[in-house]
C-alpha cells in the first residue's frame, strides 16, 4: 500500500512539472516565433540528431516523450532524495524551491 502511494505522488509530480514545463516551452516558442513541431522536434533533435527536423509528427511525439521522461526522472530523484534527508520533509516549500533553483 505504502508503494502505491509513492507511485502516485512521483507520476502526479511528474504531469505536473512536464505539463507547466512544456507550457511555458509553448509560451517561449511562440515569443520567438518557433512553430511548436519546430520546438518538439527540436527536444528530439538531441537524440535524433539533424534529421530530427525531417521526422513530422514522429519526431514530435519522441520529443514529448523525452520532455516527460525528464520530468519524471527529476521528480522520482526528489521523491527519493526528500525521504533520506529530514530536512526535505521538515520544509517541503523551501526544499522544493531550492531544487528547483538547482535542477
Amino acid at each position: 500500500m505504502k508503494k502505491s502511494g509513492a507511485l502516485r505522488a512521483i507520476l502526479t509530480a511528474g504531469v505536473v512539472v512536464g505539463v507547466l514545463d512544456i507550457s511555458s516551452a509553448f509560451v517561449i516558442w511562440w515569443q520567438r516565433g518557433v512553430t511548436i513541431q519546430r520546438g518538439l522536434q527540436g527536444i528530439a533533435a538531441g537524440l535524433l540528431g539533424a534529421k530530427s527536423y525531417e521526422g513530422g509528427m514522429a519526431t514530435d511525439g519522441l520529443g514529448l516523450a523525452l520532455h516527460f521522461f525528464v520530468a519524471f526522472v527529476v521528480a522520482s530523484t526528489f521523491y527519493l532524495a526528500s525521504r533520506k534527508i529530514p530536512f526535505l520533509t521538515q520544509q517541503p516549500l523551501l526544499s522544493g524551491a531550492l531544487y528547483g533553483i538547482g535542477v
